[in-house]
């Protein structure tokens, strides 16, 4: 029988409370967990992906695999992933809950405002390539590393807490994704504009992707100006793998230099010339924080969260509470036993153990796979010659706010195709401000399409 997921329904261990976001393959919820009576509840998000998933054998393995191989990532600026399952058919994802909002959430409700500081931006990226870069150095038992890439690092999955911690989140989702859409390219459409030229080749990948991806985030929040976004998904591609990147100073005269210099190594598309390392990224921001003779407090940042979102958080936390005195006046719901949820765990675990085993002996379930994580699962699989991004379902989303950093001149004048109109521009309701290029163009072409998101916010 299909299960209906709403305010109190069970899944493992785990009681849904409020419901963060709904994307193309997932929901987030604030869940509880409660193993027994007389054990202390705890918050924490819950990913649940659409039951239709569950059916399909290639992302099954693929989510309980990779999920079993992110819960070994501990680190501060990383999601905390406690366990990934199935239960009746659903599969799921239990994670740290964070509370604040996505990185994406915070650009556009900032840019309605203010642009946020510099430094705040430098401050916040460089806290993200330190957790990017201890995902990508995760090692297996035999110490041999699992080659991890995350395949997806965009503003809608980097959170930051009203504590001013900034955390990147969902590895391990966007490959599974890959898989779930091979014949439904709209679907991933919407992360094109983050995607590292040899991803959009469908060529092989390492951590360099990553890096590439986190630069045009910075770009972006140092800039205000979206660098990559096209008509369509194809358009998008062309000017990510052929369009000139224009240096920041091209649109803002007064940009740093020495942060330029930065920001366009990152956006190399010669590998050999880009960082080679997150953490060659996150030292060279540090650097210029230091050179600077700037301090970026972290209680700033959180406080930086709270002036822009903190209207949309306290509507958070008050329905989190009425959803608690909603399961409360049910009787609590279901209940699930101590025995019953360490069972159902430890069958997926084994399972994925398996798949990643069987992934090893080179079955890649018919997508040619590059380089991801080491026991077959790899976290870029793509169909050969397709170009599709590793688009993940709904944002994981109680922790998601970040800046937004249009230099203060208002909209800065638009140069060529690449660097089109700020992160806000990715709202479905909103309409991007054409180019100086696609005005001309739009005397003899339609005007050009909004792009698709993959995910609607998590309100």
């Amino acid at each position: 029988m299909a299960v209906t997921l709403q305010t109190g329904t069970i899944l493992g261990r785990y009681q849904l409370l409020s419901q963060l976001g709904r994307g193309g393959m997932a929901s987030v919820w604030v869940a509880r967990e409660r193993i027994a009576p007389d054990q202390p509840e705890r918050l924490l998000a819950v990913k649940a992906m659409r039951p239709d998933l569950g059916n399909l054998s290639d992302f099954r393995s693929m989510f309980l695999g990779e999920g079993q191989i992110i819960r070994s990532i501990e680190h501060e600026h990383v999601v905390r992933v406690y366990e990934v399952g199935e239960d009746r058919g659903i599969l799921y994802m239990a994670m740290e809950w964070v509370e604040g909002d996505s990185l994406r959430t915070l650009i556009r409700v900032a840019n309605q405002r203010r642009p946020i500081p510099t430094e705040d931006a430098v401050r916040i990226i460089a806290d993200v390539a330190s957790g990017l870069h201890a995902a990508h150095e995760l090692r297996g038992w035999d110490g041999e590393l699992r080659n991890l890439v995350h395949c997806d690092v965009s503003p809608h999955n980097i959170l930051i807490g009203v504590n001013g911690v900034t955390k990147l989140v969902d590895f391990g989702v966007a490959n599974a994704a890959v898989l779930a859409h091979l014949d439904q390219p709209d679907h991933v459409k919407g992360k094109f504009g983050y995607m590292s030229p040899e991803q959009a080749r469908a060529a092989p990948l390492d951590r360099r992707a990553d890096v590439f991806a986190l630069g045009v985030v910075l770009f972006e929040l140092t800039t205000g100006q979206r660098l990559f976004r096209g008509r369509d998904a194809a358009h998008t591609t062309k000017l990510l793998l052929h369009g000139q990147i224009p240096t920041p100073t091209m649109l803002d005269p007064a940009y740093p230099p020495a942060l330029e210099r930065i920001v366009m190594r990152a956006l190399e598309r010669d590998l050999d010339a880009r960082y080679a390392s997150a953490d060659e990224l996150r030292a060279a921001l540090e650097r210029y924080l230091v050179d600077q003779r700037i301090l970026v407090a972290r209680a700033g940042i959180g406080k930086l969260v709270l002036r822009v979102l903190g209207d949309r958080i306290e509507q958070r936390r008050a329905e989190v509470e009425a959803a608690r005195r909603e399961v409360a006046a049910k009787g609590g719901g279901p209940r699930i036993g101590r025995w019953g949820a360490r069972r159902r765990s430890l069958v997926f675990s084994v399972g994925a153990v398996f798949g990643a085993a069987v992934g090893a002996a080179g079955v890649a379930w018919g997508v040619k796979a590059t380089p991801a994580v080491a026991g077959g699962t790899a976290l870029a699989a793509v169909p050969s010659g397709m170009v599709a991004p590793a688009g993940s379902g709904a944002s994981a989303g109680s922790a998601h706010a970040a800046p937004s950093f249009a230099p203060s001149r208002g909209d800065a004048t638009q140069l060529g195709e690449v660097g089109r109109s700020a992160p806000r521009a990715q709202d479905e309701d909103e309409d991007d401000p054409p180019t100086l290029e696609q005005q001309a163009e739009a005397e003899r072409e339609s005007p050009p399409e909004e792009e698709e998101e993959v995910e609607r916010e998590t309100e």
